[in-house]
């Protein structure tokens, strides 16, 4: 099974003890999917939990900079897809629906009502819950 998390998904991970970190987790631990990761989702991440103080309040500089790090070392991060016509209410998240149609992927999992709204669904877009319930169905 193949899936794009979105950069909200991988954020809340670093930072909250939630469904997200479990995935996230179970990922790093068994590796029960092939998570499917771009330049553009990483330096969000990047962005986010490393060059923003307020991030502090929940996880480290140290422990975002092994997170990001750990990410982009163990998962072959992707070139951004390539543009396409508008898909969704935001055209700042069709990229990821780009990524998942090009590296074939099963899923996308974000936590955007955006993406979760769009009416194509193809693939389709789970919340974090809904995905951690997929994976402890065996997929």
């Amino acid at each position: 099974m193949r899936a794009v998390l979105d950069s909200n998904v991988l954020i809340s991970a670093a930072i909250a003890r939630g469904t997200t970190h479990r995935i996230v987790q179970d990922w790093f631990e068994r590796g029960p999917f092939q998570l499917i990761l771009c330049e553009s989702i990483l330096a969000e991440v990047t962005t986010v939990l490393i060059e923003r103080d307020r991030m502090r309040r929940w996880i480290s500089i140290e422990d975002a900079r092994l997170y990001v790090e750990r990410l982009a070392t163990t998962v072959g991060v992707r070139d951004d897809p390539p543009e396409g016509p508008p898909l969704t209410r935001d055209a700042d998240d069709d990229f990821i629906i780009y990524l998942a149609r090009e590296q074939n992927a099963d899923w996308i999992v974000s936590g955007d009502g955006d993406l979760l709204e769009w009416p194509e669904q193809e693939p389709p877009v789970v919340t974090p819950a809904q995905f951690e319930q997929t994976l402890d169905e065996g997929g």
